[in-house]
């Protein structure tokens, strides 16, 4: 399996630093912003939020705010090294898995999808605990789709075999 959280993300802010030089900053940031996500399947399912954070940095530059620049650099490296490894929720698992609720809950209870922990969430005034999943494996689940196929047809083999239904399985 690909461990994003072996790979360590290159020193995004003295590259960023770097770029600065570049005859074409732009195109140093952007081809940055591309190594960054080759390297991590979690910034790639990520990609709006990266964006966002690497367009900081170029609205500084074209605003030639060479004092704030470093700051930002490091700012931006320090929330994309976050963001590659924050959890993912049952609905973004859902999503990016593209896998029902059904299968997540019994994937989770057999131990094949990985619960990491718990998030508190705060709704309409009532607290409650959401599961969150390791974001490097969901990453790795997505680029290996035969995996979830692999899981239904041994879940559809399982059914066949006891005479089960699918609402037995989640149960």
């Amino acid at each position: 399996m690909n461990t994003d959280m072996s790979m360590v993300l290159p020193s995004i802010a003295s590259r960023l630093m770097a770029t600065i030089t570049e005859p074409e900053p732009v195109v140093a940031i952007r081809m940055l912003i591309a190594a960054c996500l080759d390297q991590s399947s979690s910034l790639r399912l990520r990609l709006p939020e990266v964006k966002q954070l690497f367009a900081r940095f170029i609205a500084a530059i074209m605003r030639e705010r060479t004092d704030a620049l470093e700051a930002i650099a490091n700012s931006v490296e320090k929330q994309i090294t976050a963001l590659s490894f924050r959890p993912f929720t049952p609905r973004q698992v859902r999503q990016i898995l593209g896998i029902t609720n059904q299968e997540r809950l019994f994937w989770t209870r057999d131990g094949r999808l990985h619960q990491t922990g718990t998030i508190l969430n705060n709704q309409r005034g009532q607290k409650f605990r959401v599961p969150v999943y390791c974001a490097e494996r969901i990453g790795w689940l997505s680029q290996n789709p035969d995996m979830i196929a692999a899981w239904r047809d041994e879940d559809a083999r399982i059914l066949t075999q006891e005479g089960l239904s699918d609402a037995d399985l989640s149960s």
